[in-house]
């Protein structure tokens, strides 16, 4: 059991890591949709092994998943307003929660209606695999529903949001404060003016410190 987690977290980390970079080039919502279709697929062979068989299937349905929840926090910081994207992010995976609290007791219920033979000591068996595969089956099915429906930022977008943070390093370089940039931003300044206007400023300031300095040499 130890041995088939390990690998089931390594192709989780491997996932999340190898999707989430792809979907930078090829899009979030397809890259997504294909891990889902791949790891609905993988389900049958996920749940009905009984022996070390079940170590590569573990890790492929364990690589697609996380290739789901890598690229998930960007995406939707992509598709939330700037004002809000901690707050929905943090939110989101909260209700996330919320919601699948009562799985594992659903997971109970529904197992009861899939008895095994009894144990060798007469112990109640159920077939709890079958519960988990159909969980697993609707969870793919939602996602691959949801990401079919859902919208994406485009590669333009993605661009000028790539543009204003990299203004936004060049105006802290400069040492424009967080509070200047926040109360430039809240009268609806553009970040390019600011940093324009800024440069300027220490253009001004740079020259003058050079008349000084030669009024002191001369």
């Amino acid at each position: 059991t130890t041995v088939i987690t390990v690998v089931g977290q390594i192709g989780a980390l491997l996932g999340g890591t190898t999707i989430g970079y792809l979907s930078s080039v090829t899009g979030r919502r397809l890259t997504m949709m294909c891990a889902a279709v791949a790891g609905a697929a993988i389900v049958p062979a996920y749940v009905l092994p009984r022996d070390l068989s079940l170590i590569a299937s573990v890790f492929f349905e364990q690589f697609f998943v996380g290739g789901i929840w890598g690229p998930i926090p960007v995406h939707l910081i992509e598709l939330s307003p700037p004002a809000l994207r901690s707050l929905i992010v943090g939110l989101t995976y909260q209700l996330g929660n919320l919601a699948s609290s009562a799985s594992a007791t659903i997971q109970g219920v529904i197992g009861e209606r899939y008895p095994l033979p009894p144990g060798a000591n007469g112990t109640k068996r159920f077939a709890y695999g079958k519960v988990i595969g159909i969980f697993m089956g609707a969870v793919w099915v939602y996602l691959l529903l949801f990401l079919f429906l859902g919208p994406e930022m485009s590669q333009q977008e993605r661009e000028v949001e790539a543009e204003a943070a990299m203004q936004f390093e060049r105006l802290r370089a400069q040492g424009v404060s967080l509070a200047e940039i926040g109360a430039s931003r809240a009268k609806g300044q553009d970040l390019a003016e600011l940093e324009m206007e800024f440069g300027h400023r220490n253009a001004k300031g740079d020259h003058e410190k050079g008349l000084v300095v030669e009024r002191v040499e001369g």
